[in-house]
């Protein structure tokens, strides 16, 4: 007989054991464990390993932070790009038309 066999449940005593947690290494019955990540939790473990963190103080102003540098980043883009157009706009027709060519050869 294995040794889980002859284990029982911690909750339930009267139910034998079928799945040791790997967190508490305590015994359960298949009512008292749950499947998570491919692994059979108890109930406490699986309620420690889903809590999540509360998000730090000051969090909400790293989000505007964040927000704010990336809008001048697209700022800092546009500026640039409404630059070269500016350029490209200044440089005369006869160089798209490739006449100016024309016009230095002797």
């Amino acid at each position: 007989m294995s040794t889980l066999a002859a284990r029982r449940c911690i909750q339930h005593p009267a139910r034998e054991a079928v799945a040791q947690c790997p967190s508490c290494h305590e015994h359960f019955c298949r009512e008292c464990v749950v499947e998570h990540d491919g692994i059979l939790l108890c109930a406490a473990c699986l309620a420690r390993e889903t809590i999540r963190p509360e998000a730090p103080r000051g969090a909400n102003w790293q989000r505007v932070g964040r927000l704010l540098y990336l809008a001048a980043c697209v700022m800092l883009a546009w500026v640039a790009f409404y630059s070269v157009g500016s350029i490209l706009k200044a440089v005369p027709a006869q160089v798209h038309d490739g006449t100016i060519w024309e016009a230095l050869q002797p």
